[in-house]
């Protein structure tokens, strides 16, 4: 996943574009925070609603309640 604060032009608070591989995230931060939260629930929902997103292992297996999620991971230089 790689977020980055974006001018959008007043198109949008956030845009998204996501695939197999990579996940990006444009936050345009002229927008009230209270529409950033709104636009990012949206974005985040439909991709579980789509099933782009689920609780699959990355095996086909779904990971049981009871187990974590594993640990974040990122760019080296974020501090992971």
């Amino acid at each position: 996943m790689h977020v980055s604060a974006e001018d959008l032009r007043g198109e949008a608070p956030v845009a998204l574009r996501d695939s197999s591989t990579s996940y990006n995230l444009a936050i345009d931060f002229s927008y009230p925070p209270e529409q950033i939260a709104e636009a990012l629930t949206g974005v985040f929902q439909e991709a579980v609603d789509s099933h782009r997103w689920n609780r699959a292992t990355g095996n086909g297996q779904v990971r049981p309640d009871s187990e974590p999620p594993s640990s974040p991971t990122g760019h080296p230089n974020d501090g992971y």
